[in-house]
């Protein structure tokens, strides 16, 4: 594990302390909980945008396919494929 040194704002300072009485950790553990559940929204929300495929949101989490997949349930994405790029896809086969 990577030691950085960051200078982190009083309202975000202030959650770091929230999460930690809350679950009962130490402030260290807090940030890197946070640091972690805010990268995992941003892939999502890349995801969902059609910045990154799948398979990339699971390498960038570090997760399979069906844990990126779960994931994104979870936090309510559908997916980044619309009718329009099945309808288009579908163009290409043979009849």
């Amino acid at each position: 594990m990577k030691v950085k040194s960051v200078r982190i704002p009083e309202d975000i300072d202030n959650a770091i302390g929230y999460v930690a009485r809350l679950e009962r950790i130490e402030k260290t553990s807090s940030l890197r909980k946070l640091t972690r559940l805010g990268f995992e929204y941003y892939v999502a929300k890349s995801y969902e945008k059609g910045k990154l495929t799948l398979r990339e949101a699971a390498e960038l989490l570090n997760m399979t396919l069906s844990e990126a997949l779960d994931l994104l349930n979870e936090l309510g994405v559908k997916g980044n494929i619309r009718a329009k790029d099945v309808l288009e896809s579908l163009k290409g086969l043979p009849s």
